[in-house]
C-alpha cells in the first residue's frame, strides 16, 4: 500500500502473481471509505492482505467502484462483499445486470482468452441490494473528500472515471494506455467486444480538459497530470487504428495478421518479444483482435 495523495492509496493486487500490472486506488475520508477498481478474482487475497495491512477489514470499506466489468478491475467483486457484507458497488448504468448475472460477462471470457481465463476466477453475481447506479457527473462526500463520476466509453461501453476533487487526482479506469514499470512499453487498451475508437478519442479529450493533477492509472500507477501526455495518448492511438488498418489490408489471415502487427509494435519499441512478460503479449494481442472487430464493424 503505497500513499498517492492526501486521501489516495495505490495497492498492488499481484495479478497473475506479477508486481505493478494491476492497481486497486483506496479513497479514505473522515466518513466512509472506497475502493476504485478490486481486481481479479484470483488476486483478492493479496488485496485482503494489503488492507489487513493497514488496520482495515473489508468491513470498513463503504463502496467498491468497479470502473468497468473487464475482470481485471471487477471480478473480484462479489467475493469482497461475502467477506464485508455491507460494500455497495458505484457503477455505470450499464453494469448493472452484469453484475446481477456474469453469465454472458463469463462466456465472452472464455470466448477471449480461452484457457488463460482459468487463471483469473470467474465473476459471481452480486446481490441486488448491494448495487447502485451513478450517474455522469454524480458526486458523493466520503467526507473530507468527494468523489466525482464520469461516464468513460470506447474501451467498453459501461465505464466511469473517479475524480478525486479535493486532492484533483483523476482514476482513469482503461481510458488510457498500459504502461508498466517494469517493461517500458505503451500499449493501447482496445479490447473487443465493445470497443469503440470514436467514443475512446472523445473520451480522451473529455478527460484532457479536466483540471487535475495526477493522473492515477489501473495498469499502472501514478503519472504527473499534463496537456503533452493526452496529447502522446491521442497519437499513441490514432497509430495504433493505423497500423492495424494496414495490417488487415496486407494479411487476409487473422492469425497471420495478429502475429505480424505485433511483432511490428514490439520493433518500434527495439525489444525482443522473447523478453516480453506474457500478460503484456496477451494484451496486445487482444487489443490488436479489438481493433479488428471495430474497423470490421465499421465496413
Amino acid at each position: 500500500m503505497k500513499k498517492v495523495s492526501e486521501h489516495v492509496y495505490l495497492l498492488d493486487t499481484h495479478a497473475l502473481g506479477f508486481q505493478e500490472f494491476v492497481a486497486a486506488y483506496l479513497i479514505v475520508g473522515d466518513k466512509s471509505s472506497a475502493i476504485v477498481d478490486i481486481g481479479y478474482a484470483s488476486s483478492l487475497p493479496k488485496v485482503l492482505e494489503e488492507l489487513s495491512g493497514v488496520g482495515l477489514k473489508p468491513i470498513d470499506i463503504d463502496y467498491i467502484i468497479p470502473t468497468h466489468l473487464h475482470l481485471d478491475h471487477a471480478g473480484a467483486t462479489s467475493y469482497f462483499i461475502e467477506n464485508s457484507k455491507k460494500s455497495i458497488v458505484l457503477c455505470h448504468p450499464r453494469a448493472v445486470k452484469h453484475f446481477l448475472d456474469p453469465s454472458k460477462l463469463n462466456a465472452s471470457v472464455r470466448e477471449i482468452y480461452g484457457d488463460f481465463a482459468s487463471f483469473f476466477g470467474l465473476a459471481e453475481p452480486v446481490p441486488i441490494e448491494n448495487i447502485r447506479s451513478v450517474q455522469d457527473y454524480e458526486r458523493i462526500d466520503l467526507g473530507g473528500v468527494s468523489l466525482r463520476f464520469l461516464y468513460a466509453p470506447g474501451h467498453a461501453p459501461h465505464q466511469i472515471v473517479v475524480y478525486v476533487e479535493e486532492d484533483e487526482a483523476l482514476i482513469t479506469g482503461d481510458a488510457v494506455s498500459i504502461e508498466t514499470p517494469s517493461f517500458p512499453l505503451r500499449v493501447p487498451t482496445t479490447p473487443p467486444p465493445s470497443y469503440n475508437y470514436i467514443e475512446a478519442v472523445e473520451t480522451l479529450n473529455k478527460l484532457s480538459k479536466l483540471k487535475s493533477r495526477i493522473i492515477l492509472r489501473p495498469h499502472f500507477g501514478v503519472k504527473a497530470w499534463s496537456p503533452e501526455y493526452f496529447k502522446e495518448e491521442f497519437t499513441l492511438l490514432e497509430k495504433w487504428k493505423k497500423d492495424v488498418e494496414e495490417t488487415m489490408k496486407e494479411q487476409a489471415n487473422m492469425d497471420d495478421a495478429v502475429r505480424n502487427l505485433i511483432n511490428k509494435y514490439v520493433g518500434d519499441y527495439k525489444f525482443q518479444l522473447s523478453n516480453m512478460p506474457i500478460y503484456l503479449y496477451v494484451t496486445i494481442k487482444i487489443s490488436c483482435l479489438g481493433m479488428m472487430k471495430y474497423l470490421e464493424d465499421q465496413r
